[in-house]
């Protein structure tokens, strides 16, 4: 039912995100503790989202959901960001984080004993990524191939919020918070 759901919204849902100048991140119906939502997640093109942009696209989506009735039951329209904490999920994904500070985690060692990089995502080349990385006191580089890129560990790879050139530790506790409050408790 729920791939259903998604082949049969997903045509105008795409279609009123990009006239208003949007990329559609990830559209998914979903039960959550007895609940169906059907989540819109939407972003601009420098990745950011606001509220305002959020409530006007929730308000023409709930306008043609109203219109059209393509769902047979209860269900929440949740319009919102990926957030920045967001998975990288794919190549193109990782193109468009170029110049991001990012964390990859590494499905097993490499050769320098790490199991993940954080730093700044400098390329995407073929069958590999580059990572400019602080160890100690020393910027490093290293390539990181995609075959290695931990897939199933949920955060994978992750946006990192920024502010003056450095990750915004206040904004990072928050994204820590709110993952451990949603996901383990």
């Amino acid at each position: 039912m729920t791939n259903n759901v998604v082949k049969t919204v997903k045509p105008f849902i795409e279609e009123i995100v990009t006239s208003n100048g949007l990329h559609l991140y990830e559209l998914e119906f979903v039960k959550e503790d007895g609940m169906w939502f059907l989540r819109v997640s939407i972003e601009k093109d420098d990745g950011t989202m606001d509220f305002e942009t959020a409530e006007v696209i929730s308000n023409l989506v709930s306008a043609k959901l109203d219109e059209l009735d393509p769902i047979d039951h209860e269900y929440v329209l949740d319009v919102c960001s990926p957030g920045a904490e967001r998975p990288i999920r794919n190549k193109e994904e990782f193109v468009n984080n170029i110049n991001n500070y990012i964390t990859v985690y590494l499905n097993e060692e490499d050769e320098n004993k790490k199991d993940s990089y954080t730093g700044d995502l400098l390329e995407v080349n073929g069958d590999y990524i580059v990572i400019s990385y602080k160890d100690k006191t020393r910027v490093k580089q290293v390539n990181v191939k995609f075959e290695n890129v931990k897939k199933n560990f949920g955060f994978g790879c992750m946006r990192l919020p920024m502010k003056d050139g450095s990750v915004d530790n206040t904004e990072f506790c928050k994204m820590l918070d709110t993952f451990i409050d949603n996901w383990f408790n």
